[in-house]
């Protein structure tokens, strides 16, 4: 936490210096096209703000225009970080100042898949409620719908169908998570999943 208190006064210290800069206002530089925050100089504390859910921070950086899809190395944007570390607050945040709850980390992992891994069900349901394709995939075929199979949850089944997502979807091997469930010898998965409409 200390770290990033720091990290705040940083970002407020570099803003201080760019209104001091020169003749025009901080407002009219922050509004140039050319504005905006390095992100290889601030993106380790634009990442942990995301993950421990400190608003002011995040604020603080969006205002100096530092890019709200920004990713890491694992192609994780600031929303799925705050959707995996079970951050309701800074999701809904993020998804009102513009980030786009679509992107996928480089294994095309996306924020809602990783919350049916992980994260709270509140934040599931958020991500569920977005313009997202509901059946989106990641790089090996596989959709949210899946992810509940495979991880036990469930209970989110039948809203994933509610929503348009496809039971009986083939992944990149053309498999169904009938399928996939089926090889683990996952039984409770096999029959939520019929529950469900999956036949195959």
């Amino acid at each position: 936490m200390k770290n990033l208190v720091w990290a705040l006064a940083g970002v407020v210290a570099a803003l201080v210096s760019v209104a001091f800069s020169g003749c025009a206002s901080l407002s009219e530089r922050l509004s140039a096209p050319t504005a905006g925050v390095d992100v290889s100089k601030y993106g380790k504390e634009w990442f942990d703000a995301a993950r421990a859910g400190r608003w002011d921070i995040t604020q603080a950086l969006l205002e100096a225009h530092f890019p709200i899809d920004a990713t890491t190395p694992q192609g994780y944007t600031a929303l799925i970080l705050a959707a995996y570390d079970e951050q309701p607050d800074m999701l809904h945040r993020l998804i009102e100042a513009g980030a786009n709850p679509c992107l996928g980390d480089r294994n095309g992992n996306t924020a809602l898949m990783g919350a049916l891994y992980k994260g709270g069900t509140d934040i599931v349901r958020t991500l569920m409620d977005t313009s997202c394709d509901i059946n989106q995939t990641n790089n090996a075929g596989e959709t949210a719908l899946a992810f509940a199979a495979l991880f036990g949850r469930f209970d989110l089944l039948p809203e994933l169908v509610k929503k348009g997502a496809d039971p009986n979807h083939t992944d990149a091997r053309g498999n169904t998570a009938m399928e996939a469930v089926m090889a683990q010898g996952n039984q409770a998965a096999v029959r939520a999943l019929r529950q469900v409409g999956a036949t195959r």
